[in-house]
């Protein structure tokens, strides 16, 4: 991380319990804009001006671990704060709602880009099911900018399609939406997981240059540690985020059959064909 900054994991990940929110969205993938941002916008700025949830925490835990977990992540934000330090969100289930964070919070968006083929197999490998309800619960979105996928939702929403299915649709609705906001938000960044991949350290030198941040030596072998030719391929237990990220670009050929690649292309190509070309299958 670049100095004066503090990294914020997934405020929007509902599935993590006693995190840096007072209380998880009700929704995997929660859509906020103008019309519904009363109900959210308190838990936001909370996270991003470091005012901790400690006391809805403490009332809610029930382990030691939770306890130490709580003291620990209340001493990170009164340190952050303290020195005023710029938050940094990671979190691309907050995807949705990035033009309200943008415009009410005055933030830069980098927006991440992947191969549909490394996104489903990614999915299949983690067995990574999504209930399509937590689209259709959401009327603001699925009446707006999902509207042009809002029948192939519903069906999937009444019966549960095999995971390559539901990865397909995800992959489409995501980058579908990604790609209205390059024509929206041309000041936002839009990288391509890939070319991270390849060239990592002067990829986010770039992207640190872009937002001003400084890139530091510590910074630079911390990128290097984590995607160098030194990890292995794939992702092993305990280690999850270091890996070769170079190798690792072309997994899914290994992880996917001949089908599903062949199914996965197909089913995506009015949309994949703006981020890839053929070469790239």
């Amino acid at each position: 991380m670049a100095p004066k900054t503090a990294y914020i994991h997934e405020p929007f990940n509902i599935g993590l319990k006693l995190d840096v929110i007072d209380s998880p969205f009700p929704h995997w993938f929660q859509y906020i804009c103008d019309e519904n941002a009363h109900h959210y916008e308190a838990s936001v700025r909370n996270v991003i001006t470091y005012n901790y949830p400690l006391a809805s925490h403490f009332a809610k835990a029930r382990t030691p671990r939770n306890y130490a977990k709580i003291v620990r992540d209340q001493w990170r934000f009164l340190r952050h704060k303290a020195r005023k330090d710029t938050p940094i969100i990671k979190d691309p289930i907050a995807l949705f709602s990035a033009p309200w964070l943008a415009k009410t919070f005055d933030m830069n968006v980098l927006v991440m880009i992947r191969h549909p083929a490394a996104f489903c197999s990614s999915l299949k490998l983690k067995d990574w099911k999504f209930d399509f309800n937590n689209f259709l619960l959401q009327p603001l979105l699925i009446d707006g900018h999902l509207k042009s996928f809002k029948k192939e939702i519903e069906a999937f929403a009444a019966h549960e399609q095999d995971i390559i299915s539901q990865a397909i649709v995800l992959w489409n609705s995501m980058h579908y939406l990604i790609n209205v906001y390059k024509n929206e938000h041309p000041n936002w960044l839009f990288v391509r997981h890939e070319d991270l991949s390849i060239d990592p350290v002067a990829k986010f030198q770039s992207i640190y240059g872009a937002l001003q941040l400084q890139f530091t030596p510590k910074a630079k072998s911390a990128i290097q540690a984590s995607s160098g030719e030194h990890n292995p391929a794939e992702q092993q237990a305990g280690s999850e985020f270091k890996r070769n990220s170079r190798a690792n670009i072309h997994n899914w050929k290994k992880r996917l059959t001949e089908a599903e690649i062949l199914r996965i292309k197909e089913q995506t190509h009015a949309i994949s064909k703006l981020y890839y070309s053929e070469h790239e299958w």
